[in-house]
């Protein structure tokens, strides 16, 4: 255990939430399991199986393709990675406490950027869009999202926030650019590989889009902000 006094004694005497963790553990995972855990209470924060790179996108708010440099292990060793805090706090005022964790344990610093990359742009395709919308005003409605292999369902989305699963599947940003700008439930099918295509007749997420949406993706570039890692280090066990 390593025992952050200093930063935590600091704030407390000025009325603020600790920068750091009072007490930090970080252990190598070497188990087989490819699960990632966590789980969060009141001044604590803790994770287990976690890669370096999925903890870092977490705390940053960015995915894992505007994450750059580092090493192959951020991405291959798994840890468990424990913080407590000298008292109640939320999530929200622990991610600076896991930053500065991160700072201190694996010796992590990272510089934020805007780069011109690669994005897709999400617009209107020519036979015009095929959204139904959202009727918040009916009791059973439930807006939400039901992701899963090859399929989202989105009830009351934006196209913001259906640009921002996108995103994530796709493992590049979305720019959403249709002009539309109620919520609408939506439900999108499509094949994870060319064997899928073969068996169930289905389109790649691509066509999948634009024949079940009306939507269209065009490759093109744009700005992208990218979490740049200048420097990280193996963290020594507890």
């Amino acid at each position: 255990m390593r025992i952050c006094w200093i930063l935590a004694v600091a704030a407390l005497a000025f009325g603020q939430s600790p920068a750091a963790f009072e007490v930090t553990s970080v252990k190598l995972n070497t188990s087989l399991n490819n699960g990632i855990g966590n789980k969060f209470t009141p001044g604590r924060s803790r994770w287990t199986n976690v890669p370096l790179k999925a903890l870092i996108g977490e705390i940053y708010r960015v995915k894992s393709y505007q994450i750059l440099g580092g090493p192959a292990w951020i991405d291959s060793d798994r840890w468990d990675i424990e913080g407590k805090a000298a008292g109640p706090a939320t999530n929200r005022e622990m991610i600076p406490m896991m930053e500065a964790l991160l700072a201190d344990r694996f010796q992590l610093r990272v510089h934020r950027e805007t780069r011109q990359l690669p994005v897709y742009r999400l617009t209107v395709a020519k036979g015009g869009a095929k959204l139904a919308e959202a009727h918040p005003q009916d009791a059973e409605h439930r807006w939400g999202t039901s992701p899963g292999p090859g399929s989202l369902m989105m009830k009351g989305a934006t196209m913001q926030e259906f640009a921002w699963w996108l995103s994530a599947q796709l493992q590049q940003t979305v720019v959403e650019s249709t002009g539309l700008t109620g919520r609408y439930d939506l439900k999108v099918e499509w094949a994870e590989d060319d064997n899928a295509i073969a068996d169930t007749a289905k389109w790649p997420v691509f066509g999948a889009v634009e024949r079940q949406l009306g939507l269209h993706l065009e490759a093109t570039k744009g700005p992208v902000e990218v979490l740049v890692i200048d420097r990280v280090e193996k963290a020594s066990g507890n």
